[in-house]
Parts: C-alpha cells; sequence; structure tokens
C-alpha cells in the first residue's frame, strides 16, 4: 500500500522537463569528454607517452570540465 502510494506520487511530480534537462546534460558531458579523449590521445602521441592512459585521463578531464560549465536550465 505504502510503495503504491510512493510510485503514484513520484510519476506526479515527474515531468518532460527534468527528463529533458537531464538528457541535455547528458549528452554535453559525453561530447565533453570524447573531445577530451582525443585531445589527451593527441598530446600522448606527440609527447610519446602512453596512448591509453593520456586518453583516459583526458576523457575524464573532458566530462569534468564540461560537466561543471553546463548549467540547468
Amino acid at each position: 500500500m505504502y510503495a503504491k502510494k510512493f510510485l503514484n506520487s513520484v510519476s506526479e511530480t515527474k515531468s518532460k522537463d527534468t527528463t529533458s534537462i537531464i538528457n541535455d546534460l547528458t549528452k554535453g558531458t559525453m561530447t565533453g569528454a570524447a573531445i577530451g579523449a582525443g585531445i589527451g590521445i593527441y598530446i600522448g602521441f606527440s609527447r610519446h607517452k602512453n596512448i591509453l592512459m593520456s586518453g583516459f585521463l583526458g576523457l575524464i578531464l573532458g566530462g569534468a570540465i564540461s560537466r561543471i560549465f553546463i548549467v540547468k536550465k
């Protein structure tokens, strides 16, 4: 009984705006992570470092930086 009432109240309060905001934030973060990975691989290749580790670090930093700069609407 309690769980059913809780689920009904959650489904009523969830709106399409929240879903679109989450999709926009996720899409922006993934794009930033991909760009960061590309830059990391380029830097690792040009400096003769481990390309996989450079790409992974770029992926993490690119995702984190884009997540910070993308604000909720």
